[in-house]
């Protein structure tokens, strides 16, 4: 996997002319550092250290245009250390970004700062490099829901898409559903003809954040929720609230067969809501093209230790990979 690819082919999303160049210069510092590792191998072993200052002007620089874009506020008078301090005290952070955003001030940033005379071999100064650029990747993902909830909730501003009191009556389950297929019949003008199809998840996730959000306001949508399960954690794509029912969805990029996203998606949704305690879900399955957007949903019963779990299916009709 090239991570610095994966990396460019997100910070290509964004078109703000601050941002791009401040992503740009994250970018660069990241090749750099790549560079100095290569160089290191060669003979020139201090540039293993240079490859971790390098890494380290990347994770402040990505800090400063996360927070340009996370709160709308422009990072300039703010030193990287106040940037920090705001982004976790306010808890502006998802939790697997938090945690490697730790990780890498912890394990690397504050130990070359604090100490002047810390020299770095060549295994510490690849994996220098391969944590700022999974934390910079998964801050991207962020970023990214981030843009797409701001334009999606510009447009239904402008646009008067739906009219909240038309849904407003039903049970949550029954309120979300229609959403996600009143949705889907604009999902395949906002995504043709994009760059970045392999993100298109991502946006997705931040435009039906935006979507749910301006058609009820007792509605409470939490994204990548984290459920416990044991050691590890499991992640949702959304929590949905509303008084004292909740339910999950989780989304699937229409990259595979059809069959095969519903039977690995309904599988992974009843895993979820079994760890979770919640007993409905949803499996969306976002429609390409204007030509497939007559939407399919059933509904699947399953019973966990005499626990009825119901997932609801929603997915186009006519299917193009």
């Amino acid at each position: 996997m090239d991570l610095l690819k994966l990396i460019k082919e997100k910070c290509d999303s964004f078109s703000d002319p601050e941002i791009v160049q401040g992503l740009g210069s994250v970018t660069s510092h990241i090749e750099i550092a790549e560079r100095h590792l290569d160089k290191g191998k060669t003979g020139e072993d201090y540039l293993f250290t240079d490859v971790v200052y390098r890494t380290n002007q990347a994770f402040e620089g990505s800090l400063k245009e996360a927070y340009r874009v996370l709160t709308g506020n422009k990072p300039e008078k703010l030193t990287p250390y106040k940037i920090e301090q705001y982004l976790e005290q306010n808890s502006i952070l998802k939790e697997r970004v938090l945690s490697l955003f730790k990780n890498y001030r912890e394990e690397w940033r504050n130990k070359s700062t604090h100490d002047y005379k810390l020299y770095f071999s060549e295994q510490e100064a690849f994996l220098a490099i391969v944590n700022i650029c999974a934390f910079f990747n998964i801050l991207l993902d962020q970023m990214i829901e981030k843009k797409a909830y701001i334009q999606e909730k510009i447009e239904l501003s402008k646009s008067g898409t739906f009219t909240p009191k038309q849904i407003q009556d039903k049970n949550l389950l029954e309120q979300i559903i229609q959403l996600l297929v009143k949705f889907s019949n604009d999902v395949p003008s906002k995504v043709q003809g994009t760059s970045m199809p392999r993100y298109f998840e991502r946006e997705l996730i931040g435009m039906l954040d935006a979507y749910m959000d301006a058609a009820d306001e007792q509605i409470e949508v939490i994204t990548e929720y984290a459920i416990p399960a044991g050691e590890r954690k499991l992640y949702a794509d959304f929590l949905v609230r509303k008084g004292e029912s909740s339910l999950l969805i989780e989304i699937k990029n229409p990259t595979k067969s059809i069959a095969t996203l519903l039977n690995h998606g309904k599988e992974q949704l009843f895993t979820y809501m079994n760890a979770s305690g919640i007993n409905d879900g949803i499996l969306y399955i976002p429609p390409l093209r204007n030509d497939s957007t007559k939407m399919i949903t059933r509904e699947v019963e399953l019973k966990i230790d005499d626990v009825k779990k119901r997932v609801v299916e929603i997915f186009p009709e006519k299917y193009f990979a």
